[in-house]
């Protein structure tokens, strides 16, 4: 249930960052701002293959406690690429 809860903030996170962004630089595009929701979804792709390949090391993972390890992270940023994805898809 927490990784569902971070993933719809980041999800929202991104779509409001993104929206307002687009506004405030060329008014209200849609097709931009699907363009710009799609390089956010790229970027989060991109963290989630960095979090599940560079921290995969022994030294990385038993550094200390946490309460989210390297493979909810990743969960995580994958669930936003794809709910960033079917966004960017439906706005069109």
């Amino acid at each position: 249930m927490q990784l569902l809860r971070w993933a719809l903030l980041w999800i929202v996170g991104a779509v409001l960052v993104t929206g307002i962004m687009q506004y405030l630089i060329d008014g209200w595009n849609l097709t931009l701002w699907q363009t710009e929701i799609r390089m956010v979804a790229s970027a989060f792709f991109f963290i989630a293959l960095i979090v599940g390949g560079v921290l995969t090391t022994e030294k990385a993972y038993y550094s200390k406690k946490r309460s989210f390890y390297r493979e909810d992270w990743s969960l995580i940023c994958i669930i936003v690429t794809i709910a960033l994805f079917g966004i960017s898809y439906f706005l069109s």
